[in-house]
């Protein structure tokens, strides 16, 4: 699950109003507490001057919030989450909330908090599939579909080589060489899709660019024992500074990317199964 708790509170009667807590997670958090300190802490912001602060970030977790013209809302996720996308995860949920029970909120009837339990049911479903696994299994994948990728990109270029240098006898070989680049940089960014964010996707393009620049190694210097060892050696780290920079920053554009669409997961049952 992407978020541990949810909190709604209204700021008119300083009450939190509805209160979620995942399945996994035992509930330990004072609700009345969070609303509290949240009214405390907006009030002191808006004094200070501090009105861009929307979390409050500990080691692994933050408290998150948005607000409106009358309540707050307000989640523990984790702290690597990108903040304009918990925002908007927040910012739909208590959108969903007040159009389900507008009736109640335009009679100010807010004391009994009873009715606004059966909001579970759409803040599960809300929340369902919106987070993404970042684990070594998914950099790995990464850094295999990468070097699959790359490969199909070597496949293209041996049948469309021939051809440009047919039809561009004069720059076929540098045209040649940035389709190889570009597909390099584009099979970086899917592979740093899957990995899952941007640290991951560096280490994914790292482990795709060694056997990828060996191989491109191998097949460019195929009679390399005619040629001066020196010459190969240089040439070889030339291409994998070369490589490992169009991949890697490929990766890091992809996992930004996934940052951007997928909240980080907390495995709270291996948790408390410890």
């Amino acid at each position: 699950m992407a978020i541990e708790n949810i909190w709604i509170i209204d700021s008119n009667s300083g009450i939190c109003i509805y209160d979620w807590c995942t399945e996994f997670k035992e509930k330990t958090i004072d609700e009345q507490l969070v609303s509290g300190l949240l009214l405390a802490f907006r009030s002191f912001s808006s004094e200070a001057g501090l009105v861009d602060i929307s979390a409050i970030e500990g080691i692994d977790r933050k408290l998150a919030y948005q607000a409106d013209d009358r309540f707050i809302i307000a989640s523990i996720c984790h702290t690597n989450d990108y903040e304009p996308l918990v925002n908007k995860t927040l910012q739909g949920l208590l959108a969903d909330f007040r159009k389900k029970y507008k009736h109640l909120i335009d009679e100010d009837s807010t004391t009994d908090v009873s009715p606004f339990r059966t909001f579970h049911e759409d803040l599960e479903s809300k929340l369902e599939g919106t987070t993404a696994t970042r684990s070594l299994v998914s950099l790995f994948a990464g850094g295999i579909i990468t070097m699959m990728l790359v490969g199909v990109v070597f496949v293209i270029y041996f049948f469309v080589n021939d051809d440009i240098n047919i039809l561009l006898p004069e720059s076929g070989g540098i045209l040649s060489l940035i389709i190889i680049f570009i597909g390099y940089f584009v099979s970086g960014v899917i592979g740093g899709l899957i990995a899952g964010d941007r640290k991951f996707g560096i280490y994914s393009g790292i482990f795709a660019s060694i056997p990828i620049t060996a191989v491109f190694i191998g097949i460019l210097y195929s009679e390399w024992i005619k040629i001066n060892v020196a010459a190969v050696v240089i040439n070889s780290l030339l291409y994998f500074i070369l490589f490992i920079l169009l991949i890697t920053a490929g990766g890091i554009i992809g996992g930004y990317r996934r940052e951007q669409r997928h909240l980080y997961p907390f495995d709270i049952e291996e948790e408390y199964e410890e």
